[in-house]
């Protein structure tokens, strides 16, 4: 059986919102705030006080949306902005992130595959992507070898948070029992074990090489 944490512990790391507008298109336009002020997930408009901020989204003129990550969620991460892929055709619909750096986009940009194919960048100079299902499940994690241990894995975690937020798709970003074992390794490092559950299954790696962060 699991049980619910009291509300307005000190202890608890959950994650709440607040809604600060939509833009033109629709997408809601939000921040993420962690303490123990309110339950997991639940949006509120009160003052965050001492909370400790996750992210926060805000228009952007030449992307979907923009995201900050504050530097102590991610250390030492490059200055990274992402391209929006969904799948909402697929059996059970989804959506990637996948992670660029350079280029002429401001990092945190959140563009759509039609910006990302007019900048002449290859697809193949990913630095890493995350899927996930719609209801915040994620499927899939990756960093290019040569990127790995600087904390991009996590800075694409809070962003495709972030974007489900900004999509108003039910529930947040989540993980089941069923993991790599460096899958395993990566999440044992996080911030929010609610959001983590036990380890059930462990399942074989699709890249005996990754040590993502």
């Amino acid at each position: 059986m699991t049980t619910t944490p009291e509300r307005g512990t000190s202890d608890d790391k959950r994650i709440w919102y607040r809604e600060l507008g939509s833009t033109a298109s629709g997408l809601r336009i939000a921040e993420a705030w962690e303490s123990g002020a309110h339950a997991d997930g639940e949006y509120s408009s009160d003052d965050p006080g001492d909370a400790r901020l996750v992210w926060r989204l805000a228009e952007s003129e030449r992307g979907l949306v923009h995201v900050t990550i504050p530097e102590e969620r991610a250390p030492g991460a490059p200055p990274l902005w992402f391209v929006a892929v969904d799948e909402p055709r697929a059996p059970r619909p989804a959506c990637n992130l996948v992670a660029y750096s350079d280029a002429d986009i401001a990092p945190g940009t959140i563009i759509s595959t039609y910006t990302f194919a007019t900048l002449g960048v290859r697809s193949d100079a990913q630095l890493g992507a995350v899927r996930w299902y719609r209801s915040g499940l994620v499927h899939q994690i990756y960093v290019s070898p040569q990127h790995r241990r600087r904390n991009i894995g996590t800075s694409l975690l809070h962003a495709a948070g972030a974007w489900q937020q900004a999509n108003r798709w039910p529930g947040f970003i989540h993980s089941d029992g069923r993991r790599t074992v460096l899958g395993q390794l990566f999440l044992a490092a996080k911030r929010n074990p609610g959001r983590i559950r036990e380890l059930t299954e462990t399942m074989p790696d699709m890249d005996p090489d990754a040590t993502a962060r």
